[in-house]
């Protein structure tokens, strides 16, 4: 028996076959090196010591440039002390305004040392939890004055 053109009820009885095999191959290994790719995202952010990170919800990835880590005792930029805090308070001397001088003109200088573009520039801001919220105001503004205004900020996964 023939159907429209030359095909036949047999041709059209013939199972297809597909290898997949390959395809399996290939999937495992993407889900694989996604799997590396994710642990190891997370764990550049470990070991700041004496800071508690407020929970965060979001899965987009992390491309940083600067890190400027603020704990109650200490303001770090790129794990290099730069001010020493009492309970979370800058010392007045330090402040002029908004503008924490010893945090500004580090960030500056690291700027114009390394070269780089304030616009594509992103600072990782890691905060501990329990500060004020003027004390973090008072890092972005002077971070901002420097030349730096693009934030991340690091939060712990719940």
């Amino acid at each position: 028996m023939r159907l429209e053109g030359n095909r036949s009820v047999e041709d059209e009885a013939k199972e297809i076959v597909l290898n997949l095999t390959p395809m399996i191959d290939i999937l495992t290994c993407l889900l694989f090196f996604l799997l590396l790719g994710y642990k190891s995202q997370s764990v550049m952010l470990e070991g700041a010591q004496g800071i508690q990170l407020p929970p965060s919800n979001s899965d987009q990835g992390l491309v940083v440039s600067l890190t400027v880590t603020v704990t109650e005792s200490e303001i770090k930029l790129m794990d290099s002390h730069v001010l020493f805090l009492k309970k979370g308070i800058v010392p007045p001397k330090d402040l002029q305004g908004n503008k924490i001088i010893p945090l500004f003109n580090r960030v500056a200088r690291l700027l114009q040392l390394k070269k780089m573009d304030a616009a594509k520039t992103k600072v990782l801001l890691m905060a501990d939890k329990r500060l004020q919220s003027d004390l973090i105001t008072k890092v972005m503004k002077t971070c901002g004055m420097a030349g730096l205004p693009n934030f991340h900020f690091g939060v712990a996964r719940p």
